[in-house]
């Protein structure tokens, strides 16, 4: 994979800002649907109590939501309106992995809010996937981070000038 090195930041989350050109060329592949879902405010019922958790299938894989899935949803729901995070950042603060939280997610059943799983971008501040999906779906988080404030370049990626300012890792 070729990296190409872009601006380097000071924070530990901006310290090696690097574009995948894989990131680049699948956005340039990506087909741009008919219509865009840009909704940032259909706010669905989210368990809060232990009891209901346990009780809640999740619409999208007729399963149980495991405790692990709840963690990152919990931590997710903090990245507040304007804002983003990444995978990296939501997997330090749990102490897992990147790719465990995209996982989990690709599979909320939250979306848009609560869980605002739209405001989480990758590493290298790329759009990254939505609902699982990572073509044409990524127009429709792309749409709900530029309605909340978010600007992106021609190839998917944050514009350089939001990329700390706007930056969100201070979970509890």
């Amino acid at each position: 994979m070729t990296k190409v090195a872009t601006t380097t930041k000071t924070s530990r989350h901006f310290s090696s800002t690097l574009r995948s050109a894989a990131h680049s060329r699948l956005y340039a592949k990506a087909v741009v649907p008919e219509t865009i879902d840009d909704d940032i405010e259909t706010t669905k019922h989210f368990p809060e109590s232990l009891q209901e958790r346990k009780l809640f299938v999740s619409p999208q894989t007729h399963r149980p939501v495991t405790e692990f899935q709840y963690k990152v949803y919990d931590t997710c729901r903090q990245i507040p309106l304007g804002y983003y995070s990444t995978y990296k950042a939501l997997a330090d603060h749990l102490g897992s992995g990147p790719r465990a939280v995209g996982n989990a997610l690709s599979k909320n059943p939250f979306c848009p809010l609560p869980i605002p799983c739209h405001r989480v971008l990758t590493s290298d501040r790329y759009i990254g996937g939505f609902s699982g999906d990572k073509t044409s779906k990524i127009f429709f988080k792309k749409a709900k981070l530029e309605k909340e404030g978010l600007k992106f370049d021609e190839s998917g990626f944050l514009c350089d000038n939001m990329q700390q300012s706007r930056f969100f890792g201070e979970f509890k």
